[in-house]
């Protein structure tokens, strides 16, 4: 069932852009072999401090949104559980 579920959710290996020249740019974060250390470092040696201080803002307003995202779509399921619930005990 795991097997199943990873391989579902897992992302297209044909939609993604992997090519090694990418691993050497700030789009690799896009990437699923995405390296945290290596792209902190590219980003503080090719940024001044002003753009990393942007990036933390830009960074921080996506993941506010993606979390509020991620909770309607929760309530929205809960919601349609308890729904289906009550159907299946009338």
């Amino acid at each position: 069932m795991r097997h199943l579920l990873s391989s579902f959710y897992s992302p297209d290996p044909s939609s993604t852009n992997d090519s090694p020249s990418n691993h050497g740019s700030l789009d690799a974060i896009k990437t699923t072999t995405f390296n945290a250390d290596q792209y902190m470092n590219l980003l503080i040696r090719k940024s001044n401090l002003e753009a990393l201080r942007q990036r933390h803002v830009e960074m921080a307003a996506e993941i506010k949104n993606i979390d509020t995202d991620l909770q309607v779509l929760v309530y929205e399921n809960y919601n349609k559980f308890i729904s289906t619930t009550d159907a299946v005990k009338r």
